[in-house]
């Protein structure tokens, strides 16, 4: 599971905001409205104004070299957005007592932009990003030592520094284990190891807490750190350096749970509650993403562990659980055991030998007390088998400091230089990671109007498209392949339209492209898949989307190259309508030139403004558009309701030359009027 949702391999996380006070707000205030325009006639735009509603931006990241000898750093570049969504839950913890808790939940991992695996300590990426961001979660993973920093963007080119970390040299305060070592807290403050073989119990320092104990723990083997919440207000997350023996305070998590687990291969901990889980910052105990877990039975009390090859399991009161992590923000809980058991699983661990430890305070009636119970699970039947009983210990939670704690095989399966636990593609030498526009999970959207070159009713929604675009690099950090995703959002009207794309490159450079869904008889591919007659390379997604949309709404177009290209040789992207079957009446965005088949004798006509000679395209007399680019999941206006009607702060943002409410398209307080939207 290197990548949740799509790709289960994760990233990295251990920030470097600890001390950073500043409340970040990717939205702050913007100046109020000057007026109530709600005519689109009555707009004031500025003539240089292109509605672009994206930006592009270089990062120059500068570095030192791997810990390792002659090795890789991998670095992702992720979308940060402070705001989130409201949550309101009560649950039970594993004393039973019921919790309301309620908080912002935000968004990290599923807004991962871009990814570099390089010796290089210095390097750029070239990004994509909506244009209201204002800052990137850039992450550094040095074969499992994580570092992050938030980045606010000041410019369109920044340059980040990572300082130097000498990593800690871990001696096991000399000893020489036979084993793994399990390591116990509980709510009476206390902490102990237990040697699985023998079940011997040494204690340890107890957990630095005036406000009660722990019922969850989670040990990093890289860095050989133990991790722990406390279960009383104000909720902070402690780490105990299983070398020094020494506790530190690293802040507030905000939320009480019973379940915490540490996932090697995103350097994160998943923290959770109810259905909720949240994913930590070890380094600060801050949330940077969530999920929704479904398919619990109960969802109080439990815990969350992750076997070697990230698969995720999770307990409840209603037993354990296999999750697999579903698109979005989304986690299945598929339930393995059995609804009998002594007790609930309030602890789940893995040994290096992969077997699953689970542990539950059980009453003894001979004893008239509860005791400390350990079990070994089957992850494929649910089965058990008693372990360890510590009749005067009490265990709330478990985790595993492994005998081999380098944990990171520096194992190439496909020999392609790059190890298998950065790469994405470790089965494939051709193939190793992906980048993203807008995001690994997100959609961008083209929305059109096709009365052109007449003026429309500006609901754009005669043709809405989402899309997402993937390249795939290789180890040398060239494109093997492109992957342009489609989702055809929504047809209106009665015209059958069509919709393409122009690359501004060389054609010689592409050997294929698959996927078009052309029924209407209206465009010719050449041998490449290409449209014919072309100067440059044109794919065509479909020709009629009336026909397609009766079908199917998903398609996928994929690019393969003659030889491994560049980025800078992919060039840029020119999406355009062609109106009812009339192949030369394309539309394109704002100021987009037409391709070499399309009706040049319709520029000037009707209310369109293209002059060719002064480079522009698609603009009526008071500079509106045909067609928009949303690097946003849009929600279209009803028929014939303007788009102004719908987007209270779109005529602000219009107006202003995109220097207001750059995200005036999202679900913000005020910033819709939902009664003209489409759901």
């Amino acid at each position: 599971m290197k990548r949740f949702g799509s790709l289960l391999t994760l990233l990295a996380f251990l920030v470097l905001f600890t001390n950073c006070k500043k409340d970040i707000n990717n939205n702050p205030p913007n100046p109020e409205p000057s007026g109530d325009t709600t005519e689109m006639s009555m707009l004031v735009i500025p003539q240089e104004f292109e509605f672009e509603t994206s930006t592009t931006t270089q990062i120059i990241i500068s570095d030192f070299k791997s810990t390792k000898a002659e090795g890789d750093i991998k670095y992702e570049v992720y979308l940060y957005n402070s705001s989130g969504i409201d949550i309101d839950i009560t649950t039970t913890g594993d004393d039973g007592d019921a919790l309301a808790q309620s908080g912002i939940l935000v968004d990290v991992l599923n807004n991962l932009n871009a990814i570099k695996i390089t010796s290089d300590p210095n390097f750029s990426l070239d990004i994509t990003i909506p244009g209201y961001y204002d800052t990137l979660y850039v992450t550094r993973n040095d074969l499992g030592n994580y570092t992050s920093m938030l980045v606010p963007i000041t410019s369109q080119k920044m340059s980040i520094h990572f300082p130097y970390e000498e990593l800690p040299h871990h001696y096991k305060n000399g000893k020489e284990d036979p084993t793994d070592m399990l390591y116990a807290v509980n709510s009476l403050k206390e902490m102990y190891s237990i040697n699985p073989i023998t079940g011997e119990i040494e204690m340890l320092p107890n957990l630095p807490s005036s406000s009660g104990g722990s019922w969850a723990c989670a040990i990093d083997p890289i860095q050989e750190i133990l991790y722990t919440v406390g279960i009383n207000s104000p909720y902070n997350l402690y780490a105990y350096d299983i070398n020094t023996q020494a506790w530190e305070v690293k802040g507030s998590t905000g939320y009480r749970g019973p379940r915490l687990g540490y996932n090697i291969n995103d350097g994160m901990l998943y923290y959770s509650f109810g259905y909720w889980m949240l994913l930590v910052n070890p380094e600060t105990g801050k949330m940077v993403s969530y999920y929704r877990i479904n398919g619990l039975h109960e969802t109080n009390g439990g815990d969350v562990c992750f076997s070697d090859n990230g698969t995720m399991y999770i307990s409840s009161e209603s037993g354990l659980y296999k999750c697999s992590f579903e698109d979005g923000n989304n986690i299945y809980a598929e339930r393995l055991s059995a609804e009998n058991l002594p007790n609930y699983p309030n602890s789940l661990t893995f040994d290096q030998n992969q077997e699953l430890w689970w542990a539950s305070n059980v009453y003894n009636e001979g004893l008239n007390k509860h005791e400390g119970r350990s079990f070994i699970m089957d992850t494929v039947t649910g089965s058990f088998e008693d372990r360890w009983t510590f009749t005067d210990n009490y265990i709330h939670d478990l985790a595993t400091m492994p005998l081999d704690e380098t944990q990171i095989e520096e194992l190439d399966s496909d020999e392609d230089g790059i190890i298998d636990f950065y790469d994405e593609y470790p089965n494939d030498g051709e193939k190793a990671y992906d980048t993203y526009t807008p995001s690994v999970y997100g959609w961008g959207t083209y929305a059109f109007e096709d009365l052109w070159p007449n003026k429309g009713d500006y609901d754009f929604n005669d043709l809405v498209i989402n899309y997402r675009y993937t390249h795939v690099y290789n180890s040398s950090d060239l494109i093997v392949e492109t992957y342009l995703t489609y989702t055809v959002k929504h047809v209106g009207g009665s015209h059958h339209n069509g919709f393409g794309i122009e690359l501004d490159m060389d054609e010689a450079l592409i050997a294929s492209v698959t996927g078009s869904d052309l029924t209407a008889g209206i465009v010719t591919l050449n041998a490449k898949g290409l449209e014919a007659g072309q100067a440059k390379p044109v794919v065509i997604l479909f020709d009629d989307a009336q026909t397609l949309y009766k079908v199917s709404s998903d398609l996928e177009l994929v690019i393969t190259y003659v030889s491994p290209i560049a980025t800078a040789e992919f060039g840029t992207k020119n999406p355009f309508m062609f109106i009812n079957l009339d192949r030369g009446r394309e539309v394109h965005l704002s100021n987009r030139p037409p391709t070499s088949l399309a009706n040049t004798d319709l520029f000037g006509t009707g209310d369109d403004t293209s002059d060719p000679e002064t480079g522009r395209y698609y603009r009526s007399s008071n500079n509106l558009p045909w067609g928009l680019d949303i690097i946003h999941d849009f929600v279209y206006p009803k028929e014939k309701v303007a788009i102004i009607q719908g987007y209270n702060k779109f005529a602000n943002w219009a107006e202003s030359g995109g220097e207001t409410y750059k995200d005036w398209y999202k679900d913000q307080a005020g910033y819709r009027n939902n009664v003209n939207l489409s759901n």
